[in-house]
This record gives C-alpha cells, sequence and structure tokens, in this order.
C-alpha cells in the first residue's frame, strides 16, 4: 500500500523554537499566577508534591523561565533575518488585504451565509493573528517583566506610580496571553474538527494532504503546482 504523501509544515529548527516557546510559556503562566496567588487551591497541591522549597523555588524558576523565552525571542529574529525560510515565514506571516476578506468570509460561513469556508494559503488570518499576539505579548510582558525583577534600579525612575502600571499591565497582560493560548490556540491545535484529536505539525513537522486540503489548500495548490514545473524542467 502506497504510503500517504507528506508536506513540511516545521521544521526540526522551527519545532524546536515551538517547543522552548511553549515550555517557557507554560512554566510562566503557573509559576506567575503561584507569586499572584500563593494560597490558591492548586498551589496547594503544586507544594505538597516539591515539599517545603517550592515558594523559595517560585521566583526562581520564573526568572529562569523568562530568560529562556528570551533567548528563543532573540533566536527567532536572527532566525527571521539570516535563514531563507526563516525569511520567507516573515513574509508569509505578513498580514494582506485577503485576510480581512478571509475574516468576512469566515463569519458569513458560521451564520450559514456562505456555503463553504474561505481557502486559506500557507497562514490564514487567524495564525497570524496569534503569531502577532505572541509577539506582542512577549515584548510588553518582557518589559514589565524586567521593571518588576530590578525594580530597586527602575524606582528612583519611575516611582510607586510607575511601578504599580507596570505591575497591572503585567498581571492583566498574563491573564489574556494565558486566555488565548489556553482557549484559542488550544481549540485550533485540539479540538478544531478537521484536525481533531490533534494536529501533529508542532511535533513531526508534517502534514497529510488530507490535512493540506482542509486546512492550506491554496498553499497545497502552490507546492504542486511548483513540484509540476520542477518536473518538466527536468
Amino acid at each position: 500500500m502506497k504510503e500517504e504523501e507528506k508536506y513540511l509544515r516545521m521544521s526540526r529548527n522551527e519545532r524546536i523554537q515551538h517547543f522552548f516557546l511553549l515550555s517557557s510559556f507554560i512554566v510562566l503562566v503557573i509559576t506567575g499566577f503561584w507569586l499572584k496567588f500563593p494560597e490558591a487551591w492548586w498551589v496547594k497541591w503544586i507544594v505538597y508534591i516539591i515539599g517545603e522549597n517550592a515558594f523559595e523555588a517560585r521566583g526562581i524558576i520564573h526568572r529562569v523561565a523568562s530568560i529562556v523565552l528570551i533567548l528563543v525571542s532573540v533566536y527567532h529574529l536572527f532566525y527571521l533575518a539570516f535563514n531563507k525560510r526563516g525569511r520567507k515565514l516573515f513574509m508569509d506571516f505578513l498580514p494582506v488585504k485577503k485576510d480581512v476578506t478571509d475574516f468576512k468570509d469566515s463569519m458569513l460561513y458560521l451564520i450559514n451565509k456562505r456555503p463553504d469556508k474561505p481557502r486559506f494559503g500557507r497562514f490564514s488570518y487567524i495564525e497570524k493573528m496569534e503569531y502577532w499576539a505572541v509577539v506582542w505579548g512577549t515584548v510588553i510582558m518582557g518589559a514589565t517583566g524586567f521593571i518588576l525583577w530590578f525594580k530597586d534600579f527602575f524606582f528612583k525612575y519611575i516611582s510607586n506610580t510607575g511601578m504599580d502600571i507596570a505591575t497591572a499591565i503585567h498581571y492583566y497582560e498574563a491573564i489574556l496571553a494565558s486566555l488565548a493560548i489556553l482557549v484559542w490556540h488550544f481549540y485550533f491545535i485540539f479540538l478544531n474538527p478537521d484536525v481533531y484529536p490533534m494536529n501533529k505539525a508542532w511535533i513531526s513537522g508534517l502534514l497529510t494532504k488530507e490535512e493540506m486540503e482542509k486546512e492550506h489548500p491554496l498553499e497545497l495548490e502552490k507546492i504542486e503546482e511548483t513540484k509540476k514545473l520542477e518536473d518538466n524542467i527536468t
């Protein structure tokens, strides 16, 4: 039986970047809300598992995870700038006029005013929004996090008012980012009927032809057209 054709969605380099982004983000969420709500019921389970030193370790773990997030973000910038695939990735993530049309057509489809879903290329408007939201959130959380980390240095420049503002921004952006990942991103990776029970591209880096036809039909057409041209040349 012929093996099903697969298409590269995420290279190994990109999957490694995603792994460090994902793992550092999850650690930051857990330790961040642990710092904010030390008496929460779920915190007691962590303390029970780790032991009495858990409270002493939470701040250190949070800072280490933040450094990992910053390092992978800096690496990602270099990847976008100096890697051919990275430069293509950046260009494909840029918003275009079609994204507005796709959003409108998606809403019409959801209310049964349009028979078919819009056909997406490499990245849909949803994936582009997620990507730029991560960029925005990393900048905001990184900046406010450093202010709170080195509060003795920054206090003389921004006073109590500035520290309170930085704390509020850091806290509410953390809530927003957590909900965006847990409710939005996780839905499209695990619960979306077109990929259920899971989109495996973040693990294997590959999508089947059927998955490409459902999620990225325009990208599939472009790949196949390029392949035909190459076959004709050779």
